[in-house]
């Protein structure tokens, strides 16, 4: 041997490597792509929270598929990335954005030898969602950082993040129960 390495062992340890980065490159992006969807689908609804659809949908796909421990946190801080280059209120939407991964992650954690954890996880993506408008709460009673979400009170915006939050992760859910259904019935 004289201190060279096998081929196969050079290979097999960059092909890990690559798909490692890979599939952290594939988590950051998803970040990126829920706020894409939150900057493309700007419809005046008069809803608080509805964004959460598609953003606990991709937080919760990610955590359930990614093994990495911190994949929510990282989808989180892509769409941080993505925040400040769309300057989509980058400062308060950032520390909210990365407070909602480390909720997720933080929960499945503590829940992924829980018997019910996958149906748990929906209740931490309405949960996470929720953290939202209470972090906004935070803001504006302290700082006077007005948010119109909050002009009526806020119970009315912690029942809709929960409601949206709550379908988000079920959608999160049913994909990516789709993908390990497709896994499985490939040969």
């Amino acid at each position: 041997m004289a201190g060279k390495s096998l081929p196969k062992t050079i290979s097999g340890n960059s092909e890990a490597h690559r798909s490692n980065g890979w599939q952290l490159l594939l988590i950051f992006s998803a970040g990126v792509l829920a706020v894409w969807f939150h900057e493309a689908l700007r419809w005046p609804l008069n809803l608080p929270g509805r964004h959460g659809l598609e953003l606990m949908a991709i937080l919760m796909f990610v955590r359930l598929s990614a093994p990495q421990h911190y994949a929510a946190t990282l989808a989180a801080m892509g769409g941080v990335s993505a925040s400040l280059l769309f300057n989509d209120a980058a400062g308060v939407g950032s520390l909210i954005l990365l407070a909602q991964g480390l909720f997720i992650d933080s929960a499945h954690r503590l829940l992924k030898h829980h018997s019910l954890t996958l149906w748990l996880m929906m209740v931490v993506t309405a949960l996470a969602h929720m953290l939202k408008p209470m972090i906004k709460f935070g803001f504006q009673s302290g700082m006077g950082i007005v948010s119109d979400s909050l002009s009526h009170g806020l119970l009315y915006p912690l029942i809709t993040h929960f409601s949206f939050g709550l379908i988000g992760g079920l959608a999160g859910l049913l994909a990516w129960r789709s993908l390990q259904k497709n896994k499985s019935d490939q040969p």
